[in-house]
């Protein structure tokens, strides 16, 4: 069955949402690079690769419904950042803005009875929930760290950990 030509629209705003938004992480991760945080830096090209895997997800979603897929061009990311809670305001901030979006994207499909839509938003609801948390906790650290430069190299530590694992599960993850 075709998918609702409104519902299409939609998703396809969404997927080019959430390619703008592996596109500003890797700002956010050269900013980091240029602070000489590799920790960070990973873990905000963890991210990126994660917001390519949710426009992929959605992607494919509309291809199978048999609607066409439409990319845009994206606008130059902000990387002009002025500390590290800088950085991590505007990604909790950004991931406020998804969550918003997925719940429009759920209301809609909901409105036009595209119960399959629904189904496919539902891992989108759950993942929201998970990113702002994860993005509010860094951010409590990175204020918690108070600028004290042995706290964030702490921090910058851990969070390559943390993209590590990330990595290597996605890595070993089974293909849908």
């Amino acid at each position: 069955m075709q998918l609702n030509e409104r519902v299409a629209d939609a998703l396809n705003r969404q997927i080019n949402s959430e390619l703008s938004a592996a596109y500003t992480y890797m700002a956010m991760a050269a900013w980091f690079d240029a602070q000489d945080l590799a920790g960070f830096a990973l873990w905000f090209r963890t991210h990126a690769a994660e917001e390519q895997t949710h426009a992929q997800k959605i992607y494919d979603f509309v291809v199978a419904r048999d609607a066409p897929v439409e990319l845009i061009g994206m606008e130059k990311p902000k990387s002009d950042y002025k500390t590290p809670s800088e950085v991590l305001e505007a990604a909790l901030s950004h991931e406020r803005v998804v969550t918003e979006q997925i719940h429009r994207l759920f209301q809609l499909a909901k409105e036009e009875n595209e119960f399959s839509t629904q189904s496919m938003l539902n891992w989108f609801l759950d993942e929201q929930v998970q990113e702002e948390d994860l993005f509010r906790e860094v951010l409590k650290q990175v204020n918690a760290a108070s600028g004290d430069n042995w706290n964030m190299l702490l921090l910058d530590k851990e969070l390559k950990a943390r993209a590590a694992v990330a990595t290597t599960q996605a890595v070993s993850a089974p293909v849908a």
